[in-house]
């Protein structure tokens, strides 16, 4: 039996862990807050309220859902996924401060600041080993250009293949 030099994972970095599941705690505390207030919009005489109460609603449970997916992600390594957590983490922030701007704070800026706090813990040094980065493929080595011909234009490469 060959002995083949397998990569090992390492362990999952807690901040990780941690960053994962303050995305999934989020998501589940906005559904917990959401849901039941769509429930009672759906109770509504007027057609074009009742339309964008159900199309609004879609859209916040596809939107909760991806990111739990996205947090799902991360947790198992995605790089990808972590970027893109980070960039909704932050467009979260932006929107808030914008907010507080017209409004008092209350409760619900806590939300963007755990979001905010789990886009820095993923991205911390101890957390980096666990999002491997893509190997590079090799580049197909392009023959040299020594001239173009005059009369047709086209290239002259160096012979290569020798």
């Amino acid at each position: 039996m060959d002995a083949q030099a397998t990569p090992t994972r390492t362990a999952r970095p807690t901040a990780v862990t941690i960053a994962a599941a303050i995305w999934w705690v989020v998501s589940i505390v906005r559904l917990a807050v959401v849901v039941p207030r769509l429930l009672v919009s759906l109770d509504t005489e007027d057609t074009g309220l009742l339309v964008a109460t159900v199309v609004g609603g879609v859209l916040f449970l596809a939107l909760t859902l991806f990111f739990a997916f996205l947090a799902q992600r991360m947790w198992r390594g995605s790089g990808t996924a972590r970027l893109w957590l980070a960039i909704f983490a932050g467009l979260a922030v932006v929107s808030t401060l914008v907010g507080l701007v017209t409004t008092p704070p209350d409760w619900t800026i806590v939300g963007p600041i755990a979001l905010a706090v789990a886009a820095v813990l993923s991205y911390l040094p101890s957390a980096r080993e666990w999002f491997p980065k893509a190997e590079r493929r090799p580049r197909r080595v392009e023959p040299k250009t020594l001239g173009w011909d005059p009369e047709t234009g086209e290239r002259i490469t160096e012979d290569t293949e020798r």
